[in-house]
This record gives C-alpha cells, structure tokens and sequence, in this order.
C-alpha cells in the first residue's frame, strides 16, 4: 500500500529530543535543507513535518486558516479540538484572535516600554555591577534570568518572590514539558492555580497594571471567562521570560567568544539602536512554534493530512541562504535584516518593543561594567523544546 506521505527521505525521522538536533539544530537543518527537499518528516515524539526556509515557514506562519495555531508545542500528543491548553491570543485564530490581542495591546505599545526603561537600566547595571565585583559568575543564573523576571514583575506589578515561580514554570513548560507530558501538567496546574488567587486580588484591589486590567477584562461588554483571564496571563509570563533570557544568553555568550565583535559594541555601543541587536536576534533567535493543520494539503511535494503538525523554527528561516548573505555569521552592521525571530503575520510577538529594549539596555549595561571577559565552562549546552538557548555559560571578567 502506497504511503499517503510519500517516500520516506534522508532527513526523516529527525530526533527532536536527541543530542545531534539539541546542539547542532542549524546544521540538521541545513542539511535538511540542501538535500533536495526542505521538508522533513518524523514518528517521532507525537510526529511533524520540518519546513527549513524561510519561504515555507514565512508561508505556513501567514495562513492561519489551513495551519492553527491551537496547539503551539513542537512534540507530545495533539489535542482533540478545543480540549488543548488555552493561552489567548496565541492559542486563538481569526477573528477571535484579534479582539484576544487587543485586550493585551495597550499594555506593550512603545511609550509604555519607554516608561519602564530607566528600572531596566537601574537593574542592569545592578546584576552587571555585581558580576564584576566578583570576578565572573555564570551569564544566565546571574544576569539574563534574573533581569529578565525582575522586569516581567515589575511589568506586573507582583512582588519579586515570585520570580522564582515564574522561572520555574517557563523552564517546565517551555524546556521539558513538550517532551514529558506529566511534568508540562503539573507546572500548568500549579500555574493556574496561582495566578487564579492573583487575579482574584486584582480584581478586588486594582490598580494600572496589567493584571488589573486582565482581571477586570470584558469583551463586547461581557466579562471574560476564567480560563482565558489565567490563559492570557500566563501566555505574558512564559513569552516574556525564557524566551528573552534565552536570547541575551546567546548573544553574550556570542561577545564572550567574539572579541572583535565585543570591542565593536563597547566601542560604538549606537550599534546596538541601529543595527546590533537585530542581527543578533536573528542568528540567536530562540523560539521554535507548532501549527496544526485543518485540512489536507501539501508542501514542496509532501503530502501533509489534517490534524498533524507543522514546526516553525524560526531559527532556521533567519539562516536560510537564500534570504541573507553568508547566514550563519554575525554581522553587526547588516542592512537588510527581515528575519523572522518575532514571527510574522497575526501572530507576530506582542512584546517584541518589550524584548528590543531588554536585549538592547542589557547589553549596553554589561559592556559598560564588564568590557572584557571569556567563557571559562566548557562546551556549550544548548536547551531543547519551544525555546533554545545556551546553558550554564560561566565567564572571568579579564
């Protein structure tokens, strides 16, 4: 009986959870894409399809119609239709999808990015300060993890204990809970649990920020459910942290093994409002999505059938040759720079001014206390699952 997916190809059967994809995800997926068909497909961890240029995920990203954006976790099992997590605006298609974000919208315009600028400053220089008393540390446990959540309660406005917890649930949800389906439970149900309560208490004692606003949320005059304002909130939380963490780990573990590059930035630090950070966020970029198909339908030849998933790795469309000359180097004065570590069409990254301005002051404030150091750990491990970044860097400031 002919296989309805067509012959298996080489690159089939990719290991998403496997050493050789974890480490060297951009060359698998080079390879996958000068084989002579850009598409991959696995069995593997509840199954996908890999689409490797920035053409076809460009593409899939943009037609929300035959590809949802219901299930976003790249492995485990594909819920049933409406029984999956709910995280609105992520989770939601049109035309819900835009009346979800633009409950959202108002709290991640640029003039309120402008506002808690100087506090993003402050803590910068504070961790980066510090890390320099002591000769080194290690760049995430120290520095991007920690700026990243003081940000994200600030942004909240919840007490920095919490910090904690929210790192602990992006790390369980994002990193291990796409492959250990018990795991992903747990930390979902503690989530909701605890933002529960603290929707409850914004509700009875509100304020400006945005879980106020979220608890005291209607659409069309009407209250929004439960679900959604605990949905909505933790989407905030998980996006705004490992994400952005992981994306400052890189590209200061980047500087620590490129020192023309750090000289550069420390050098000419306007670098980093024009052209830097972009392209670092374009060789570095973290997030990889799913979508699910709603019908059968076929991409470069392969034959994809309904309710199975297609994975977005936006890291791999920014190294596609055929869009950006010589991909795989950082090049901090690059011109044309459309990568797609944001995403693109509707669901394109709310924070992304939020995520801009946190790479861009987080590394002006490091070069300003720590110019010069190197990485001391040795080989770099990368994280699997939605969000990638490099683990346990340590670094001697020289």
């Amino acid at each position: 009986m002919t296989d309805p997916k067509g012959p298996e190809l080489p690159h089939d059967g990719y290991d998403l959870h496997s050493e050789t994809y974890v480490q060297n995800a951009h060359a698998v997926w080079k390879d996958i894409r000068s084989s002579g068909c850009p598409v991959a497909h696995s069995d593997l961890w509840g199954g996908s399809w890999l689409p490797t240029t920035y053409e076809d995920i460009h593409s899939v990203a943009q037609d929300p119609a035959r590809f949802t954006s219901r299930a976003p976790e790249i492995a485990g099992q594909i819920p049933a239709i409406g029984a999956g997590l709910y995280l609105p605006p992520l989770t939601t298609d049109p035309p819900d999808h835009k009346i979800h974000r633009d409950l959202l919208e108002p709290y991640f315009t640029p003039a309120r990015i402008v506002a808690i600028e100087p506090y993003a400053r402050s803590k910068a220089r504070e961790l980066a300060e510090k890390l320099a008393a002591n000769g080194g540390g290690d760049i995430g446990e120290d520095y991007s993890k920690p700026f990243v959540l003081s940000l994200l309660t600030r942004f909240l406005d919840v007490p920095d204990d919490r910090q904690d917890k929210f790192m602990d649930w992006a790390i369980r949800v994002l990193k291990y809970g796409p492959f250990d389906q018990e795991l992903r439970k747990a930390a979902f149900d503690e989530a909701f649990s605890d933002l529960a309560q603290l929707l409850e208490e914004r509700a009875e004692n509100p304020g400006e920020d945005l879980v106020s606003h979220i608890a005291r949320a209607t659409i069309d005059g009407q209250p929004v459910s439960r679900k959604h304002k605990i949905g909505s909130l933790l989407l905030t939380i998980l996006a705004g942290a490992d994400t952005t963490w992981n994306a400052l780990n890189a590209s200061l573990n980047h500087l620590a093994e490129y020192p023309a590059d750090r000289a550069k930035l420390a050098g000419e630090p306007g670098l980093l409002r024009t052209t830097a950070v972009e392209e670092l966020l374009r060789v570095y970029a973290p997030l990889t999505i799913a979508r699910v198909t709603t019908e059968d339908t076929c991409l470069r030849g392969r034959h994809i059938g309904a309710e199975e998933r297609v994975i977005l790795a936006y890291p791999a469309a920014n190294r596609d040759p055929a869009v950006f000359e010589n991909p795989d180097e950082v090049q901090l004065e690059r011109k044309r720079n459309r990568h797609l570590t944001f995403g693109t069409g509707v669901h394109r990254c709310l924070g992304s001014h939020l995520a801009r301005m946190e790479m861009r002051v987080a590394i002006e404030e490091w070069l300003k206390a720590i110019p010069n150091y190197e990485r001391v750990s040795g080989t770099v491990k990368w994280s699997a699952g939605n969000a990638r970044g490099p683990e346990n860097v340590r670094i001697r400031v020289l």
